[in-house]
């Protein structure tokens, strides 16, 4: 059998709320050299039967089923172990995409060999399409101007990561299936130094608003040990400047500049948010108590 040009991965867990809206983004792409490939991490909701539906209805989708919870890290590392395609691109089940999203990118990047990735523009779900809200930098240049370009708009860099990529650079990242805060981060930072990030004017990326980064206090999952209430991205930092030591001295410099801005930024956002969590926690506990003491 020939192989799928593209694979879409789509790692899922409880997605019985968005997964069919998702699911249509898909099937309805122009480019209908595909496969996608689902990945339940043991949802306990209708997830599986939602998926079970449509793959008995088009024989491109492939429904796996963990017998366990492998962790979300995993499940995104597993669709990718199993892609057959030239290209690939993880899809949230949240998330949707124009019907011309598949088929720009790989144009682009059949046109282009020195890319190594290529997307269309995005934005968050409930955003207008608008100029303020469409997201549509790129990664050109030299490597270390593609880092900067990252740096600049690393906040708003989903795109990189939900972006089509050539499957086998993707492969040889040694991050995928990490769990540490800011591992997407780092695997768009090494896809930088395979090659250029592209950005096509065609398409558009919309993505949900239930993935982890919308959490208020989104550090708490990844707090393991005392040096992450000061250096939330240590181990993103660590990878950035091990990528990094090809660079001029004064690149290196440059980065641990903004690496330290970043820690700093993001431990006083922490604190703050495991704050304001702490005095909801008392404000509901001690509330019952000021009732009862009130009628007493």
């Amino acid at each position: 059998m020939k192989p799928f040009k593209v694979t879409v991965g789509m790692p899922v867990f409880n997605e019985e709320r968005v997964i069919r809206r998702s699911l249509d983004t898909v099937l309805a792409q122009t480019f209908g050299d595909f496969e996608l490939i689902i990945s339940d991490n043991a949802s306990t909701d209708r997830t599986e039967k939602i998926c079970r539906e449509y793959a008995g209805k088009d024989a491109r989708i492939k429904y796996i089923r963990q017998p366990v919870n492998i962790g979300f890290a995993k499940n995104f590392e597993f669709v990718l172990e199993h892609a057959d395609g030239q290209f690939f691109t993880w899809w949230a089940a949240d998330d949707t995409r124009s019907p011309d999203f598949v088929e720009v990118n790989v144009s682009f990047l059949l046109e282009h060999p020195d890319y190594v990735a290529s997307t269309c523009a995005n934005l968050l779900e409930g955003q207008t399409a608008g100029h303020k809200n469409l997201v549509t930098f790129s990664m050109k240049g030299e490597v270390e101007e593609r880092f900067r370009s990252f740096f600049d708009n690393c906040w708003k860099s989903h795109g990189v990561f939900y972006s089509l990529v050539r499957t086998n650079s993707l492969r040889a990242c040694t991050e995928v299936g990490l769990n540490y805060f800011g591992v997407d981060w780092s695997i768009n930072l090494f896809l930088a130094t395979l090659g250029k990030v592209g950005r096509v004017d065609k398409g558009l990326a919309v993505f949900g608003s239930n993935g982890l980064s919308s959490k208020q206090n989104v550090w708490a999952g990844y707090r393991c040990r005392p040096m992450h209430w000061f250096m939330p991205f240590y181990e993103f930092s660590l990878y950035s400047y091990k990528l990094a030591s090809g660079f001029s001295w004064l690149a290196r410099v440059g980065l641990v500049g903004r690496l330290f801005k970043l820690n700093a930024v993001s431990a006083l956002f922490q604190v703050w948010a495991a704050a304001i969590e702490m005095i909801i926690i008392l404000k509901n506990r001690l509330l019952p108590i000021a009732k009862k003491m009130d009628r007493s």
